[in-house]
């Protein structure tokens, strides 16, 4: 049977005597199903001990009976463990995938934080309600006196409820627990509520910055600081300092630039080798090792001319010919290095830090006109949407001269107007009747001039209930060119409301309506309003009818044929039309 007790101790009085102390915690010992002698923690309150033993016990005597089996066993010992060996095997378990030092440092701290701040003690005690209370402890945290927020941001959050996730599903992974607690959570919108904004820099602030970083170390080193001089650059260097400060500002101005002209993040540089870049090749290229790179994919980036030649003679200036050597010394502090710089150079800090001038980087590059999937692979996204949603920044872009692409709108009509878009096209090459109402526009091919006449062969297609077409005057001012307009010209629509789709008999029909309607309009079923005229830029009156039911396509079809006049021309293909 399990036996719960208190560890009981003595210590020494400083007098000499001795006084017996006992641990408030109780613990539970018992012999599992191997008959082995096993001890686990439990509880300070002694009822919650006892009945924590009586399970242990009753999982005993089920293992032995065969009722369940090992792993459940092993299950339920491995959630009543500590927690933080548990996080200490999944960080061995990252440092052997092999994560970068910061990555693993972080990950590490946004565990503890989280344990520590929802009293987590065993993986059985991680549950979503504690963990979504924390979250919305830290993002209505109270504010500053300057109105900001000093609790954390949704974007912040998440990152640490994609660590607590990712240790959950190795959990799971190694069998450490059975289920994922924190199924029922779901990621704050980020969107919301934003607290840093990143902006890029303009021409001219680039400039000013790239000036002031190359001349700042050497002028902070001459100026005075305390005495009536206060503030005066005068003060004397050695020769062997001024040299050593004038490096470090070329170098300065050579990180700038080289984060600006070719998109890599801060760590991605500070790591980078002379044997990493390809000088010498045209282009020159630069390889972001795995090992660096946020993807662990290497990647290629091009270098371009003028960057390549500064990095040549800095090369040739700084003594690193071996190629292990690191091509920059970036600071740790480039961050407050950055702030100094901006504001000895009368620029505006708010929104600009390191990962800044990778911002700028991709919106130069939507500014020139460069196809996004041209700047998605020099920026290395796995997403266009990073590259024209978050990275650029839309109030560098030029918007003004963009409309200007937009057509003029300056036409004396409606119509005119149209053709500058790009609406209708050409003048003529379309009936051009507006879509409105019931009635609809139905285009018609160009007509191509016969050889033996003059006459046009048209094809009108039959779309819907109502249909029309427009007649050819007889002109080679369109003998070559396509149709264009609302509804693109076919055949397979007349051919289901009994048109045919012959050209030739489709111009019949219609000439033989056109007959039919001077004959007999009220025996057709045509009444006065069908009959319309539309001005154009070329023919002054378009005549086209307006057919509002298949019926009266039909009969007019049947109709024709009866009253087609002799005499009539022929078309290309051989058929008599009626001549206009």
């Amino acid at each position: 049977m399990a036996r719960v007790f208190r560890h009981s101790y003595t210590k020494k009085l400083p007098d000499g005597n001795s006084e017996k102390h006992v641990c408030p915690k109780w613990y539970v010992d018992f012999t599992d199903a191997s008959g082995r002698l096993r001890r686990m923690p439990g509880f300070t309150d002694k009822r919650a001990t006892e009945a924590y033993a009586n399970e242990l016990q009753r999982k005993v005597d089920r293992e032995k009976a065969g009722i369940i089996d090992n792993e459940s066993v092993e299950l339920s010992q491995e959630l009543t463990a500590k927690i933080d060996r548990h996080i200490g095997a999944y960080k061995t378990h990252l440092q052997a995938t092999g994560v970068s030092a910061a990555h693993l440092y972080e990950t590490e701290r946004r565990l503890r934080r989280i344990v520590d701040d929802c009293e987590f003690d065993r993986l059985s005690e991680i549950r979503a309600e504690p963990v979504q209370r924390w979250c919305t402890q830290q993002l209505t945290g109270q504010r500053s006196d300057d109105g900001r927020p000093k609790g954390m941001g949704p974007r912040t959050i998440n990152t640490y409820m994609s660590s607590l996730r990712a240790f959950v599903r190795w959990c799971i992974a190694d069998r450490r627990m059975a289920s994922d607690p924190l199924v029922t959570l779901s990621t704050l919108d980020e969107s919301a509520d934003v607290r840093r904004v990143r902006r890029a820099l303009t021409e001219y602030e680039l400039s000013r910055l790239l000036d002031v970083a190359e001349h700042r170390p050497l002028l902070d080193a001459m100026t005075i600081r305390r005495g009536p001089r206060k503030g005066q650059v005068v003060g004397k260097l050695k020769d062997a300092t001024r040299t050593r400060l004038e490096q470090l500002g070329r170098e300065r101005r050579l990180i700038y630039m080289t984060l600006v002209l070719t998109g890599l993040r801060r760590g991605e540089l500070a790591a980078l080798t002379w044997a990493d870049l390809q000088l010498d090749d045209v282009p020159a290229w630069v390889t972001v090792p795995a090992s660096v790179a946020k993807n662990r994919k290497a990647e290629s980036v091009p270098i371009r001319a003028d960057l390549a030649h500064e990095l040549q003679a800095w090369r040739a200036e700084s003594w690193q010919a071996s190629d292990a050597e690191r091509v920059f010394t970036v600071p740790r502090e480039l961050v407050k290095i950055l702030r100094r710089d901006l504001n000895a150079a009368e620029i505006d800090p708010a929104g600009v830090d390191v990962h800044s001038l990778r911002h700028t980087t991709a919106t130069y590059l939507a500014k020139a006109g460069v196809a996004p999937r041209t700047a998605q692979s020099i920026m290395r996204h796995s997403d266009i949407r990073l590259t024209l949603g978050t990275y650029t920044d839309p109030a560098l872009l030029d918007t003004a001269g963009a409309l200007t692409a937009l057509p003029t709108m300056t036409g004396s009509d409606g119509s005119d107007r149209m053709r500058a878009t790009g609406t209708l096209g050409k003048a003529g090459d379309s009936l051009g009747v507006p879509l409105g109402g019931k009635t609809r526009t139905v285009t018609q091919s160009a007509a191509k001039t016969c050889a033996g006449g003059g006459h046009a062969k048209a094809m009108a297609s039959d779309s819907q209930p109502v249909a029309a077409a427009r007649l050819s005057s007889g002109s080679q001012r369109d003998s070559t060119k396509r149709a264009s307009g609302f509804e693109p010209p076919t055949s397979s629509l007349g051919r289901r409301h009994g048109a045919s789709a012959n050209p030739a008999k489709a111009s019949t029909k219609f000439l033989a309506q056109r007959t039919l309607r001077d004959q007999s309009p009220s025996a057709s079923g045509l009444t006065p309003g069908c009959f319309r005229t539309h001005s154009d830029a070329n023919l002054t009156q378009i005549p086209f009818i307006v057919l509002r039911h298949r019926s009266v396509v039909r009969s007019l079809s049947r109709k024709a044929k009866k009253a087609r006049p002799r005499g009539a021309g022929k078309d290309c293909t051989g058929r008599n039309v009626h001549s206009v």
